[in-house]
């Protein structure tokens, strides 16, 4: 009996690690895809392309992070909770792979989001005057985030692959 617990739980653990790899990975990649490709192009938009571009961003984007950056949340704290109290290297590891994604997460309900509602309601010919302060406050807001999700992403990978 003891011996089928300790499959189940190890498989669990195996399951909460891949889990948490794949959603960081993701996550990660989305943000920093965003920084690279996007936020540059982005500087050079009148106001009109930029508040199209971006409403259009948000549309897309908020679907699929809105389950990737819980889902890594949530499999980063199982891989925590899993993993063997007596290495404190692997704990460390583990709890950066679960504080980056928080972080970023927190970061994205306090600021981003507030400022992805205000972006949908302009009308792209018509966008407020000060629309650059908005697109400026989003861009460091995501660049934190981004910075707070790879390293999330690199205690995530830095965690052992085997739990107790």
């Amino acid at each position: 009996m003891r011996a089928a617990r300790t499959v189940h739980a190890s498989r669990r653990a195996r399951s909460a690690r891949v889990t948490a790899v794949v959603s960081s990975v993701l996550s990660s990649g989305v943000l920093f895809g965003t920084v690279a490709s996007l936020t540059p192009s982005k500087r050079g938009f009148d106001s009109s392309t930029y508040t199209t571009v971006q409403q259009a961003t948000v549309r897309n984007l908020r679907p699929i992070m809105g389950v990737l950056l819980p889902t890594s949340v949530l499999a980063n704290l199982a891989v925590l909770i899993t993993t063997d109290r007596a290495d404190p290297s692997a704990r460390r590891n583990a709890l950066t792979g679960l504080l980056g994604p928080l972080t970023s997460l927190l970061l994205t309900a306090r600021w981003e989001l507030p400022m992805n509602s205000q972006v949908l309601a302009w009308h792209p010919d018509n966008p407020p005057a000060d629309w650059t302060a908005t697109r400026d406050r989003w861009e460091m807001v995501h660049l934190i985030r981004t910075a707070t999700a790879l390293i999330g992403l690199s205690g995530t990978l830095a965690a052992p692959s085997t739990q107790t």
